[in-house]
């Protein structure tokens, strides 16, 4: 006997309804999406009997589908990566990530993951020049791997300011290393404040030239994330990498007074595709027995093309 819709039907909350109608039976069906079906019963088939199939066949049917899921999840499981324990470790995922994301055709991408220990960034003694620098030398031992290939990198500072004190780190040198320039948002001039300042017909520094083949965005704060979408545009099909500027805190506070509107979210920060990321906490949680509190770390790890991973330690 043919029971069509019933290999579609799960075996829990499946219940059934009967009412007799002449020479035939009718069965009335509600599967857990909340929908009647039916289906046409023959008399001389006993309702455990009718049942019994129905359980036999949605049975199947779960049976098929979870062998299919776990099959899914083993193969992804394959690509994932474990995170990273030292620095090296995180720019070097980093670059690999970047590279199979590049290869898939993604020009957008966010690499995020904390520029110092996290008992340093928790510290207040730590203030923001200090990360600010250290995501500079971060920065460049990433943009490295591409200057090596022969490709133009750009780093793009929020201002002229910024790029100075990366330019006093860099012995005065607009390309700290081969085929890696110092830029900014948004057009400007060569040289230091002072150079600027006392000297006449200084040579213009263009945020995007066309000799760039990619760019990598550091230190922009919220109110700059507008210049960044317009130094985004000017790039046209040549790949924007966004370092460390921990969007998902500064997606927060679009639409205050003074800040960006939301529809910036939606518009273009969208549209960023998270190729690296490694976010840690520190959490606490009480017991009813000691040792009463329990300090724990958590972390949320991803490396391109891999899932999402959710990392905990205790201490």
């Amino acid at each position: 006997m043919n029971l069509g819709f019933c290999s579609s039907v799960g075996s829990s909350a499946l219940r059934v309804r009967r009412a007799r109608t002449g020479a035939s039976q009718r069965e009335q069906i509600l599967v857990p999406g909340g929908q009647l079906r039916r289906c046409r019963l023959e008399m001389q088939e006993s309702p455990s009997e009718t049942e019994a199939k129905v359980e036999d066949a949605a049975d199947v049917k779960a049976d098929e589908t979870a062998s299919k899921v776990s099959e899914n999840v083993g193969n992804d499981t394959n690509e994932d990566e474990p995170p990273p324990s030292t620095f090296y470790q995180a720019v070097t995922q980093a670059q690999e990530a970047t590279e199979k994301a590049l290869e898939k055709g993604f020009r957008l991408l966010e690499v995020e993951f904390p520029p110092l220990p996290q008992s340093m960034l928790d510290s207040a003694a730590i203030g923001t020049y200090t990360v600010v620098d250290a995501n500079y030398k971060l920065v460049l031992d990433y943009a490295k791997r591409w200057a090596d290939q022969g490709k133009r990198v750009a780093i793009a500072f929020p201002d002229a300011a910024e790029k100075d004190r990366a330019l006093e780190n860099s012995n005065e040198q607009e390309e700290p290393y081969p085929n890696i320039r110092l830029s900014t948002l948004q057009d400007g001039f060569k040289g230091t404040f002072l150079d600027r300042l006392l000297t006449s017909g200084v040579e213009q520094d263009l945020s995007v030239r066309e000799d760039d083949d990619m760019f990598v965005v550091m230190s922009a704060s919220c109110q700059e994330l507008p210049q960044v979408e317009k130094l985004c545009i000017k790039a046209g099909e040549r790949p924007v990498i966004f370092f460390n500027l921990k969007l998902d805190t500064l997606r927060g506070d679009l639409g205050l007074p003074a800040f960006p509107p939301k529809d910036l979210q939606y518009r273009f920060l969208s549209s960023i595709l998270p190729v690296y990321y490694l976010r840690q906490r520190s959490y606490s949680k009480t017991v009813p027995q000691p040792p009463y509190v329990v300090n724990y770390s958590g972390a949320l790890y991803r490396a391109f093309p891999g899932k999402y991973q959710v990392r905990s330690r205790w201490r």
